[in-house]
């Protein structure tokens, strides 16, 4: 098997959509396996990242990553975001090692007002632990709906100095 086809396999193994991530935690759990969720854009990948994920799976035995649309991050990053579609995103995640699952998510909040989202991906996805970074914005809303959702936040200290936005300034992009 050449490269290129191993790399499409594992692509293929690793990403699912949102319902088959709802049923595949569901089976982990009852397994008794511990399960991590990271969410984000994921825009371009990054070794911020890399840290983020990594740090986020040795919590646990699982490790799921979910998505934001294209016009998620839209809204919350500008209208030349994303610079990768959706598909481009989930397949560089699922190339990462700490990766088990990537899905994309069917539905757009707007970033800071629309808690019952939220609330309603953590209660259907149900996760042992919520992974965020340390220094996230928003991160005493997760920890509040992530609460509320009967789920535990992880907080992962991955250095802010990484972040796809600061590499885009660097850059001139934005």
């Amino acid at each position: 098997m050449s490269p290129e086809t191993d790399t499409r396999s594992l692509v293929e193994k690793k990403t699912i959509n949102y319902q088959e991530a709802v049923s595949k935690i569901r089976e982990n759990r009852e397994k008794n396996l511990r399960v991590v969720l990271a969410s984000g854009v994921f825009d371009v990948v990054h070794i911020g990242h890399i840290d983020y994920l990594t740090l986020a799976k040795s919590a646990g035995d699982l490790l799921f990553v979910g998505v934001e649309t294209d016009e998620y991050a839209r809204i919350s990053k500008g209208a030349n975001r994303p610079l990768n579609t959706l598909k481009i995103r989930l397949a560089f995640l699922s190339a990462l090692q700490p990766v088990d699952f990537v899905f994309g998510y069917d539905d757009v909040p707007v970033c800071g007002e629309s808690p019952e989202i939220y609330i309603k991906r953590y209660r259907e996805l149900n996760p042992d632990l919520l992974a965020v970074t340390s220094w996230n914005p928003l991160i005493d809303q997760k920890r509040n709906l992530a609460n509320e959702a009967g789920i535990k936040l992880l907080t992962v200290d991955a250095d802010r100095k990484n972040s796809t936005t600061n590499l885009l300034k660097m850059l001139g992009y934005e």
